[in-house]
């Protein structure tokens, strides 16, 4: 009998998540392994909301994705664009919101974007802000580490979207109002109780819709919760960018402009400190732009050293990029 694992038949954001735990795994699968010495899978997706229909960036987003690609060639405004960071979704972690902010001023700096509060601290208050920055960062169960798909705006920019399926597994098992983001994945109490909610109806009996469980199980058990994937603990980094002016004239209906999300798997012995400027730094060619499907890297795990960001004038031509780039993990 053939015992070996198949992909086929689940959409290609399911396998590029499948294609990162196996990377996450590597040589090693047993319990005693010390992942402090072993690569870090440290996945990107990213999207320009701007730049891309919805249709368009649901194709780039459920491309198949890349292990170890070549990064993209960064691109710097001609203009230096002041920005100010917001708290969005913080999650247990080992690391303070200010060193995760530290970390990414120090790489959205390569990439001509400069953080308003330490560019006055440095006594370059600029005359302007043209972005304000979302931040969900920390540890949390996820099953898909994507960016989303629908429309992010600045009142529904939380990690989970509220587009709603009522077709889902959870709409069955808690009504149309429960289901969740299917990137966010089921636990596994989630899948047991769905397995006996099966189980236990009549296989001519019907749902709300006048459709039979039986014809419909093998739809739940497939689509589900992201296709089935279970979730796993993850370190995530999540930027989403919104314009101060449309924030400040739409409100709640201001439209976020690129998201990049960025993760690790989380193995037993490891912090977010440990694993936070590896994953900005492999991460900062994507701020702003749309990758094709989940971009995997194996890097060596690194500590948090934090930089000091760069000082530009509040007003001229965009400088040149830092002459050196943050120190790569050790």
């Amino acid at each position: 009998m053939d015992r070996s694992i198949s992909t086929l038949g689940t959409s290609p954001a399911i396998r590029g998540a499948f294609v990162l735990a196996v990377v996450s795994l590597g040589v090693a699968g047993c319990a005693s392994q010390d992942w402090s010495k072993e690569p870090l899978a440290v996945s990107v997706s990213a999207a320009n909301y701007s730049e891309h229909s919805r249709a368009e960036v649901f194709l780039a987003v459920n491309d198949p994705g890349k292990v170890n690609p070549m990064p993209p060639e960064a691109s710097v405004p001609s203009k230096p664009v002041f920005y100010g960071f917001v708290p969005g979704e913080i999650l247990d972690s080992d690391t303070p919101l200010e060193t995760v902010y530290r970390e990414l001023a120090v790489a959205l700096a390569h990439r001509g974007y400069f953080n308003i509060v330490y560019q006055a601290e440095a006594g370059l208050l600029p005359k302007r802000v043209d972005y304000l920055l979302k931040v969900h960062c920390g540890v949390r169960p996820w099953a898909i580490p994507t960016v989303r798909i629908d429309h992010v705006t600045w009142g529904d920019n939380g990690l989970s979207s509220n587009v709603r399926d009522p077709r889902s597994a959870a709409a069955l098992l808690s009504g149309p109002g429960a289901n969740p983001d299917s990137r966010a994945g089921e636990t596994p109490e989630e899948a047991i109780n769905l397995a006996m909610l099966l189980q236990t109806q009549n296989s001519a009996g019907t749902m709300g819709d006048g459709s039979s469980f039986a014809a419909q199980g093998a739809s739940y058990a497939s689509e589900g919760f992201s296709d089935g994937v279970v979730r796993r603990t993850y370190c995530l980094v999540v930027v989403e960018a919104f314009r101060f002016e449309d924030v400040w004239k739409k409100k709640d209906g201001a439209r976020c402009v690129w998201a990049t999300f960025i993760a690790v798997p989380l193995h037993s012995g490891q912090e977010f400190s440990s694993m936070l400027r590896t994953m900005v730094h492999a991460a900062t060619p994507y701020f702003g732009e749309t990758t094709n499907g989940l971009q995997t890297y194996q890097v060596p795990p690194g500590k948090v050293l934090v930089g000091n960001p760069v000082e530009v004038p509040a007003t001229g031509a965009a400088p040149a990029p830092p002459e050196q780039a943050p120190p790569k993990a050790q």
